[in-house]
């Protein structure tokens, strides 16, 4: 600030926060650099120093970042005279230079096995004992042999050095080591002879790295470069940059910036910068400065020219003229390279350099880009057509020299997208390895990774793209993987790929397997299937086992979740081993040949997917080949596409049947109705099912009541069997209905009609027997006893129903079985089917009136309970008579006995004779009551009983049989010892 009073130092500090982009790979070197616009300065994204001293730019110095836990390792290489014999300031014979190489380790993670190696430049002579790493001496391994020329391990300063110094060093992370040496340059070198060198450093994260003369890797690596003599000689470099960042883009802004340096040791005289924009770029008005100033320059078109020594004079020794300026992309395709060159001239006669900057559209400046589909090819033509199907989640791992950088994944569309690589050098190449989600050792490869670029080298490789070179700004386009597979293993009935089925290939003539050998994948050989199903072939025909024109065969051993053992016993194969084999070579533009327009290659099938559902089991659109016949012509005769192979799932488990009657209990004459329901469990429909159902002796079928989902479907009928063939049952319940009639022979019991799904062209069972019971019981009108009967009030207690005496109303009849029916107020009551006797010899049934349910008074005068022999189909009358009875009651007490004794008092037997008198004047019970008071209940007892056997000793000889029943009460509630303890205060 001007009120400050003294010199201060303002700082503004901006931060921002940026995200990696999913698609950049480990190893990856982030580079960013921004700008300032400011009075007396120039602006743009390389920075240079202010125009004060426009002679001397800043270098530009890019702050970076390293993707994923690698080290980020730069090697500065610079050259100075150090030894000047005349003292005139040039490079002459005689002269010794001196080389630093500053390795520099800018990441997060030690550089390990870090090696320096660099040749003794031509031209010169290696200063024996002249190598120093971070001072420190390192010996020659002989005289006069410079210990760089086969590599000495560098660490950083302050660590300790590798013994012996041609093993591996380490630079800790933010660490740097410097390594000098010297050289002499030899007698006789002419004057303008050009001193390059460069060196390279090898660790064990990262891919060998060039040294670098200026230490900017954006435009490339640059030998160290001095001149001999008083020679002047210029370098010219060129870079490129997208204004705001990003990728370069029609409608982009892009900043170019060309650096044009004395490494003479005079000055260079009439220094003019020239630039030539290509068709696709446009210039950007008033862009164009050269050293922060737009003096000098001219645009003519698209020429820009800078004319240095007109604006600033000679170009001093070791200095460098800065050009600047901008140009829109204007026009061209995502991949179309951007190449502008530029040209200085010096000198009289004039003597001139060049460089150049190239970048791609969609590709970032400094950086390579990798881009590519995966699919399948489904027509072999190598692009991907609009009906052909994306491969999704394929792995693409990129290496450089053999070494992982990292990896990406393919979208919903196949495609994938790798951003940021570092430009290749000379020896230096990328490599592609494309692999399918969840691969494992035994996946095999199933198409060659096609590289559109024809240079003269080999590029594809199964499943692999090799030898990949990249320049700064690159974007490189169609970098593919288009599969082609033999076919698909897939499930015979739902349609749909199998994985974890294991594939081979076997010599017909010995059935015995291939060597993997034989084919151009070794895994091929015994290959387990992924989720998609795929399987492939390659036979390279290399190996004796695998001759050309012999036939081969194709076994498949399902996964171990069940599926059945080839072949399909669904979808027949149309050549198998006992088969002839079928002739892949005279297959191509053949009838044989599924697609023959193609007439190139053989294809069993028309499409590259498994057959739909909708195609029927055994039509030509599931044909297939197990036995096959191959050689090695060039015409197709070594491979078969779209050659689908079925297993079958457990069907045991996928198809369930149940069956029902819908009546338990049933006569004969009378008809079943049964239903047996089907259900499919697999989300696809189940063809070649037949139902079998098998219905028990004496059982008919009635014509034309068979029903399948409500439909009329009538089965083939054998002796006892009904049998429903060739059917066809999408998923879910399927019904079958129908009814047999029970014959008049059968006899009753329990009888059993099963049904079961087998494989209509096998046989095989499918399901478990399922079963329907039924009970033959008898007929209630021809079979059954009925039973009908009557309570009546038996008036003259004769146990007749005499026509005028009524029935008696709500007495229970039970039976022994449990039948349990109640008189109506006529006393009348019926048991429907009470038994079904024995059809030949009958059968007893006994019924018990209920003598609690008659009216007060009421005793029974017939037989209770009654016994009856039943007759099949036979009613049969049960009568029980009850009666009023009079009751005559003799009370007797303790008074009436001897003391102690049964023995009745003297007074008191005259009592008997008058009591014997009454029960002779009608029929009568007898109820003796026995009043007791303090008696033995024992005595009490024993008196009630021996008054009993009195009278009835003296009643035999009467009229008619006498009932007799003892009552005792208790006067004072019960038997002294039970009586309740009365409080005596009371």
């Amino acid at each position: 600030p001007a009120d400050a009073g003294a010199a201060a130092a303002n700082v503004a500090t901006v931060t921002c926060d940026v995200t990696i982009s999913t698609s950049v790979v480990n190893g990856t070197i982030i580079s960013n650099q921004g700008f300032a616009n400011g009075s007396g300065q120039g602006s743009g994204l390389f920075p240079e120093q202010p125009s004060d001293n426009p002679a001397t730019p800043v270098l530009n110095d890019p702050t970076t970042v390293i993707v994923g836990n690698l080290p980020l390792v730069s090697a500065l290489k610079t050259v100075q005279l150090v030894v000047d014999n005349n003292n005139n300031g040039n490079v002459d014979p005689g002269d010794v230079l001196q080389y630093t190489i500053t390795l520099t380790n800018s990441g997060a993670t030690p550089a390990t096995g870090v090696v320096l190696t660099d040749a003794v430049p031509a031209n010169t002579g290696y200063v024996a004992n002249s190598t120093v790493m971070n001072g420190g001496a390192v010996p020659d391994p002989s005289a006069g042999v410079s210990p760089l020329a086969s590599g000495i391990g560098v660490v950083s300063s302050g660590q300790t050095p590798p013994s012996p110094p041609s093993s591996g060093g380490t630079l800790a992370a933010g660490g740097s080591g410097i390594v000098t040496f010297k050289v002499q340059v030899n007698a006789g070198v002419p004057s303008g002879t050009i001193i390059s060198n460069q060196g390279s450093v090898a660790t064990a994260q990262l891919p060998a790295l060039p040294t670098d003369a200026d230490g900017n890797p954006t435009n490339g690596y640059q030998p160290t470069v001095i001149t001999v003599g008083n020679a002047q000689m210029l370098t010219i470099t060129k870079q490129v940059a997208v204004v705001g960042g990003g990728t370069a883009e029609v409608g982009a802004e892009l900043e170019y910036l060309v650096q044009v340096t004395n490494i003479g040791t005079v000055v260079a005289t009439n220094v003019v910068i020239t630039d030539i924009l290509p068709g696709q770029l446009s210039y950007v008005p008033g862009s164009a400065v050269l050293n922060g100033s737009s003096s000098g320059i001219t645009v003519t078109g698209p020429v820009v020219t800078a004319d240095y020594s007109s604006v600033y004079g000679n170009l001093p020794a070791n200095a460098t003229a800065v050009l600047r300026f901008h140009a829109k992309i204007v026009s061209g395709s995502i991949g179309t390279t951007i190449t502008n060159t530029a040209q200085v001239t010096w000198n009289t006669p004039t003597q001139n350099a060049s460089g150049s900057a190239s970048v791609d559209i969609g590709g970032t400046p400094g950086s390579a880009t990798l881009n590519g589909r995966v699919w399948h090819d489904a027509n072999f033509n190598k692009t991907c057509d609009s009906n052909e199907r994306y491969l999704t989640g394929w792995t693409v791992q990129v290496y450089r020299n053999s070494q992982l950088l990292g990896s990406v994944v393919t979208d919903n569309d196949g495609f994938y997208r790798i951003n940021g690589l570092a430009p290749t050098g000379s020896g230096d190449s990328y490599e592609l390895q494309f692999s399918a989600p969840g691969a494992t050792a035994t996946t095999a490869k199933l198409g060659l990774g096609h590289y559109p670029f024809n240079d003269g080298q080999q590029h594809d490789y199964p499943q692999r793209i090799a030898n990949i070179t990249a320049a700064p700004g690159s974007n490189l386009q169609n970098l593919d993987l288009p599969i082609d597979p033999s076919g698909v293993i897939y499930d015979s009935i739902r349609r749909t790929p199998i994985a974890g089925a294991t594939v081979a290939m076997m010599r017909a003539s010995t059935n015995s397997a291939l060597p993997a050998s034989c084919f151009v994948d070794p895994a091929q050989q015994n290959q387990v299937t992924l989720n998609q199903g795929f399987y492939k072939f390659d036979l390279n025909f290399s190996d004796p086992s695998c001759p050309s024109g012999t036939d081969y065969l194709i076994r498949v051993t399902p996964p171990a979740n069940g599926y059945r053992p080839m072949p399909s016993g669904v979808i027949a194969p149309t050549t198998s081993e006992t088969t002839a084999p079928f002739s892949v070579p005279g297959c191509p533009g053949s009838a044989d040949d599924a697609i023959p327009a193609t007439a190139t290659f053989c294809e069993a099938q028309p499409s590259e997917f498994a057959p739909a559902t909708s195609v029927p089991a055994g039509s030509v659109g599931t044909k297939y080949y197990l036995h096959i016949l191959l050689n090695n012509s060039a015409s197709g005769g070594s491979d078969l596409f779209n050659n689908h192979i079925p297993l079958d799932p457990p069907l045991n488990t996928a198809v369930s049947i149940t069956k029902i009657a819908l009546l338990l209990n049933v006569s004969r004459g009378q008809m079943v109705p049964y239903t047996i329901t089907i259900k499919n469990t697999l989300g696809a429909a189940l063809t070649d099912l037949s139902v079998v159902d098998r219905f028990p002796p004496g059982f008919k079928y009635v014509e034309g009541s068979a029903r399948l989902d409500g439909s009329p479907l009538e089965p083939v009928k054998t002796t006892r069997d009904l049998r429903w063939n060739n059917l066809q049952l999408t998923s879910g319940d399927h019904t079958i209905k129908l009814l047999l009639v029970v014959g008049a022979g059968v006899k009753e019991g329990d009888y059993d009609n099963s049904a079961q799904v087998l494989s209509s062209s096998t046989g095989e069972a499918l399901t478990t027997v399922a079963t329907a019971r039924v009970r033959i019981v008898p007929d209630p009108t021809f079979d059954c006893t009925d039973i009908i009967g009557k309570v009546f009030d038996d008036a003259n207690a004769n146990g007749y129903p005499d026509p005028d005496e009524k029935g008696l109303g709500g007495v229970r009849i039970v039976s022994a079985r449990g039948l349990i029916v109640t008189t109506d107020k006529e006393g009348r009551y019926h048991i429907t089917c009470a038994a079904v006797p024995n059809e030949d010899r009958g059968g007893n049934f006994i019924l018990k009136l209920d003598d609690r349910t008659l009216p007060t008074g009421y005793r029974v005068t017939t037989d209770n309970p009654l016994v009856r022999r039943l007759t099949r189909g036979k009613a049969i009358k049960y009568n029980f008579g009850a009666t009023l009875h009079r009751v005559v009651r003799l009370d007797i007490a303790d008074g009436v006995f001897e003391p102690g004794s049964t023995e009745m008092r003297p007074q008191w037997k005259p009592r008997i004779d008058m009591l014997l008198g009454e029960l002779r004047k009608a029929r009568a019970i007898l109820r003796i009551s026995y009043l007791a008071d303090v008696e033995d209940p024992a005595d009490v007892k024993a008196r009630t009983e021996a008054i009993k056997r009195e009278i009835a000793e003296r009643w035999k000889q009467e009229g008619y049989e006498l009932t007799i029943e003892t009552e005792i009460f208790w006067r004072r509630g019960g038997p002294p010892a039970r009586r309740p303890v009365v409080n005596e205060g009371q």
